[in-house]
């Protein structure tokens, strides 16, 4: 992970993008991080609301950047894969 860098991931044909977010700027050790992500297809305009599904934790409860780029990945998947409680990528 590079800190402030959007990362991604792929997964059963989809892209996943996260940005992890810490709690303050600048920031020490011991900050804890957010996140914003979304789900679209590789390539995708995700400036339209019907190529993207956007989700986010605005909550800093990831004691790294890399454990909340994880857990984006982690919703992430569940949003593709049809698990997801209020989200699905279906139609993307």
């Amino acid at each position: 992970m590079a800190e402030g860098a959007e990362v991604f991931s792929s997964h059963e044909g989809f892209t996943i993008r996260a940005l992890a977010m810490p709690e303050y700027s600048p920031h020490g050790p011991g900050v804890k991080f957010g996140y914003v992500a979304h789900v679209c297809r590789p390539g995708a305009d995700t400036r339209y609301a019907d190529k993207v599904v956007r989700f986010a934790h605005p909550v800093h409860d990831f004691a790294s950047a890399t454990a909340a780029e994880e857990a984006a990945f982690n919703e992430g998947r569940s949003i593709i894969d049809g698990t997801h409680a209020s989200l699905n990528a279906k139609g993307l």
